[in-house]
């Protein structure tokens, strides 16, 4: 059932939920809000009821917006392999 409403198929998530991006000298962080959409947030609701270790698989591009931008290449990619949901930390606001 989880399989079924979370799916296989990859999506932009810049365009899916909101992120917000930190850029220093040394480095580049994107904090990413599950919660800013009604989609995920039921998407999470459903797999936490569930299931016990996740797996997620990330890959990091630049999306091209002008054709002289293209090809798009992978700046790279990530599993994150056995997640516990129940170790996960609130934050604190």
């Amino acid at each position: 059932m989880v399989k079924r409403a979370v799916g296989t198929k990859a999506c932009l998530l810049g365009k899916a939920v909101t992120c917000k991006y930190f850029k220093q000298d040394n480095f580049f962080e994107i904090d990413v809000d599950i919660g800013s959409s009604s989609v995920a947030r039921s998407v999470i609701g459903l797999v936490l009821g569930y299931v016990t270790s996740l797996v997620v698989d990330l890959a990091i591009l630049i999306e091209a917006k002008e054709e002289s931008e293209l090809p798009e290449y992978l700046l790279g990619t990530v599993r994150l392999n056995r997640l516990k949901p129940e170790s996960a930390v609130p934050l604190e606001d």
